[in-house]
């Protein structure tokens, strides 16, 4: 006997424990979409390291070593000849993938790109593309602008990313601490809001609770799979919005198990001998 009373007080509390288990969910701010920067940075960090650090210009040093020949200037090669060395050389390939890389990641960070403008984007790109190659075979406008891709130089030394890449892991990790501030949790009876330094609490019943899972940025959401989330609590006159939810879909799919039932709770009388 005391056995089956052990095994179903253990059962009753496990069962009660899993009740009690709602679904938190964090926001965050835009900054934590600046990943892709990140990586570059440790990319090229990692790159120069292995040259060296070499960021001097690949044609002066070409015509320090070189010797001039009847007075002649060493010139640079250019666009006539072959490629100039100092836009092939590895530390401007460098710069210049973490330049785009970084000016790419501020562009998803100030507009949000929803599906449709991804598409009217891709087709108004791939206009232009053909337009210009249209152009290109009227009339020669190629050739200056190599001229001046050619003479585009642009380099750091690794101590640069390196530090670049540090400060963007202490924002990280800043994040990740005070992130937990300011959460809500969804109980199958209740919502609520923990906030402040001091984890004040507001509540709110899930009674008629409604919400909505929007995508505003596809680029977020293929990097972090994150979306926005919005609350319709009865009787209360404002939306509760949730922007930057991370893997919005796996909160999606927990909120509805748990807004699918109200739990009611029956307390036995082995719980209340419980001490």
């Amino acid at each position: 006997m005391s056995s089956d009373a052990k095994s179903s007080t253990s059962t009753n509390s496990s069962a009660v424990a899993r009740r009690e288990k709602g679904v938190r969910i964090f926001t965050y701010p835009k900054l934590i979409f600046i990943f892709p920067t990140l990586v570059m940075a440790l990319v090229c960090w990692v790159g120069m390291m292995s040259i060296r650090d070499r960021t001097a210009r690949p044609s002066r040093e070409l015509s320090a070593t070189a010797t001039p020949t009847n007075d002649a200037k060493v010139q640079p090669a250019t666009t006539t000849g072959r490629q100039a060395p100092d836009f092939k050389s590895p530390q401007n390939m460098l710069g210049l993938l973490f330049l785009g890389v970084f000016a790419f990641n501020m562009l998803i960070l100030t507009f949000d790109f929803p599906r449709f403008t991804i598409v009217a984007t891709a087709l108004l790109g791939s206009t232009v593309v053909f337009f210009l190659m249209w152009l290109g075979m009227k009339m020669d406008f190629l050739t200056p602008l190599v001229r001046l891709l050619d003479g585009l130089y642009v380099t750091a030394n690794s101590g640069f990313y390196f530090v670049f890449a540090v400060i963007l892991m202490v924002m990280y990790g800043i994040v990740l601490v005070t992130r937990w501030l300011d959460y809500w949790e969804f109980m199958p009876n209740e919502i609520l809001h923990h906030h402040g330094p001091w984890s004040d609490l507001e509540r709110f019943p899930t009674m008629n609770l409604k919400f909505d899972k929007e995508i505003p940025d596809v680029f977020e959401h293929m990097l972090f799979g994150s979306g926005r989330l919005v609350f319709h609590v009865a009787n209360e006159q404002k939306a509760i919005i949730l922007d930057n939810v991370l893997h919005i879909n796996r909160k999606e799919e927990a909120l509805k198990q748990i807004m699918s039932r109200l739990e009611v709770r029956v307390t036995t009388d082995q719980e209340v001998a419980q001490p």
